[in-house]
C-alpha cells in the first residue's frame, strides 16, 4: 500500500485543491479567506484579550500572540481530526475504486489544512513585526516542527477515518473528545511559569500535563516564534515520540482495514 500510496502525489494534490475550494465555494472573495480570517480572528482576540483582559503577568501582546498561536494550531489540529472521522463515507466514489489507496483521503485533507494553518502563521509573522518582536536563526526549527505536528495529526485521522467508517457514532465520540482536549492544553493560558509570565499548572502535576502532545507543540511552536529562542529539548521529545509513533501505528491500523472499506461503505 505505501508504494502505491508514494505513487499518487498528484492525486494528493488535486484532492488537496478540491478540499480547499470546496471550503472557499460560495464565498465571494474564495481563498482570499484563508488569509483574512486569521487576520479578523487576530483583530478580535486582540480587543477581547489583549485590551480588555489577560492572564496575570502578561502583556497584552506577548498574550495576544501567546493565544492566538495556540488557537490556530490547535484549529489545525481539530479540524483535520474533525474531517477525518466522516471522511471515507463522504468520499464514497473514491472509496469504492478498487486500485486507489484510501489513505490519500486523510493524507489530502491534513494538508489542506495544513495550508491554512501556513497563511495564519504568516499573519502570526506579520503581527508579531508589528508589535516589535523581531524573528531570528530560531525560525528554522519551525519546517521540522510542523512537520511533526503535521505527522501526528494525521495519524490520528487515519485511526478516526477507520473507526468512523465502521462506526456512525465516531464523530459524536471524537467531537466530545475535542471538546475535553481543548480545555487540557496550554491554549488559552500559560501551562508553566516561563519568561516571566505565571503558570497555573501545580508543579507536581506539570510533567504528568506535559505528555500532552499539544502540550509540547505550542510549547516549541511559541518558543521559536514568540521567544526567538530553540525548543526545550523535553517539549521536543515528547513531541517527536508522539508524532512519530502516532503516524506509524496510525498508518498500519488504516491499511490493515483496506480491503474492508469498500465493502462497508
Amino acid at each position: 500500500m505505501l508504494r502505491r500510496l508514494l505513487a499518487r502525489g498528484e492525486t494528493i494534490r488535486l484532492l488537496t485543491r478540491a478540499q480547499l475550494a470546496a471550503g472557499h465555494r460560495d464565498k465571494l472573495l474564495g481563498n482570499v479567506w484563508s488569509l483574512l480570517d486569521p487576520l479578523a480572528s487576530l483583530a478580535v482576540y486582540y480587543l477581547v484579550f489583549g485590551i480588555g483582559f489577560r492572564q496575570a503577568g502578561a502583556s497584552p501582546k506577548t498574550f495576544v500572540l501567546h493565544l492566538f498561536l495556540g488557537i490556530v494550531v490547535w484549529r489545525f489540529v481539530a479540524e483535520s481530526i474533525a474531517q477525518a472521522t466522516t471522511a471515507l463515507r463522504s468520499q464514497r466514489g473514491l472509496v469504492l475504486a478498487a486500485d486507489f489507496p484510501k489513505a490519500v483521503i486523510p493524507i489530502a485533507i491534513c494538508c489542506a489544512r495544513l495550508y491554512d494553518l501556513l497563511w495564519a502563521l504568516v499573519v502570526v509573522g506579520l503581527a508579531a513585526g508589528s508589535m516589535g518582536t523581531r524573528l531570528s536563526l530560531e525560525i528554522l526549527w519551525l519546517p521540522a516542527l510542523l512537520g511533526l505536528a503535521f505527522a501526528f495529526t494525521l495519524g490520528v485521522c487515519f485511526v478516526v477515518a477507520r473507526i468512523g467508517l465502521f462506526f456512525a457514532d465516531t464523530v459524536n465520540v471524537v467531537g466530545a473528545g475535542l471538546r475535553l482536549w481543548v480545555l487540557v492544553s496550554p491554549i488559552f493560558y500559560f501551562a508553566r511559569s516561563e519568561h516571566g509570565h505565571a503558570g497555573i499548572v501545580p508543579p507536581g502535576l506539570l510533567d504528568y500535563y506535559m505528555l500532552n502532545p499539544i502540550a509540547g507543540l505550542l510549547g516549541a511552536v511559541r518558543d521559536v516564534l514568540i521567544w526567538r529562542s530553540a525548543p526545550r529539548a523535553d517539549d521536543l521529545g515528547t513531541v517527536l515520540a508522539w508524532s512519530v509513533g502516532a503516524l506509524v501505528l496510525g498508518f498500519v491500523f488504516f491499511a490493515r482495514a483496506e480491503g474492508r472499506y469498500a465493502k462497508s461503505v
